[in-house]
């Protein structure tokens, strides 16, 4: 019985998310897009930077040394990132005005990742790809994913608060959600760049 109620449980929340994609083709496409170009864009700023392991403490960018990256206080670092980009989106979807606030601000994480990505290449050559290939741009990838559902999500709660006087979506419960997803993706992510970072592999 335990068993399935569980598959119950995974194919509502399977169509569930298929009739949320669905329901907003459009807010997805824009997003994707938006990301696509955020990342692009930030590949390329890195490229014309010309940022070289000797400047990095001129960009304050020191966090991109082997040694900080894979270091366990980055959990927090990025764990309060996270934290503070969920409350935002939250209060864009608000109101209307608000919007493509909203969606800058999630292309601009992707700008960061193709920036970060591209210039850990730069600086560490093949480890750095590595690092970025199998475990940072996933991550990203997924994590952004997260942030534009979430959006959407927030987004049709308002939507319905402003036709109905109420809604079927709990903010409580889904940033209580996001957030754990959120924080088990960040933990993993730190994990495997502690214990498989490219230069730690390449020094066995």
């Amino acid at each position: 019985m335990k068993s399935y109620a569980f598959v119950c449980k995974v194919s509502n929340i399977k169509y569930s998310l298929i009739a949320n994609f669905k329901k907003n083709k459009i807010l997805y496409i824009v997003s994707l897009f938006l990301v696509f170009l955020g990342f692009l864009t930030g590949i390329f700023v890195a490229i014309k930077s010309g940022i070289t392991l000797s400047t990095l403490s001129d960009y304050n960018l020191c966090v991109y040394s082997s040694s900080q990256l894979s270091s366990f206080s980055y959990f927090f670092t990025r764990l309060i990132s996270y934290t503070s980009f969920l409350v935002i989106l939250s209060i864009c979807s608000f109101t209307i005005y608000f919007l493509p606030v909203g969606f800058i601000l999630i292309a601009y994480r992707t700008y960061l990742a193709g920036f970060n990505c591209c210039l850990l290449f730069l600086l560490f050559g093949v480890s750095g790809a590595i690092t970025s290939i199998l475990i940072i741009l996933p991550f990203q990838l997924i994590i952004t994913f997260i942030f534009i559902t979430y959006f959407v999500l927030m987004i049709n709660r308002t939507e319905q608060k402003r036709k109905f006087g109420s809604c079927d979506i709990s903010f409580k419960k889904s940033l209580c959600w996001f957030f754990v997803f959120l924080t088990i993706l960040n933990l993993i992510e730190t994990i495997l760049l502690i214990f498989l970072n490219a230069a730690v592999i390449f020094s066995l």
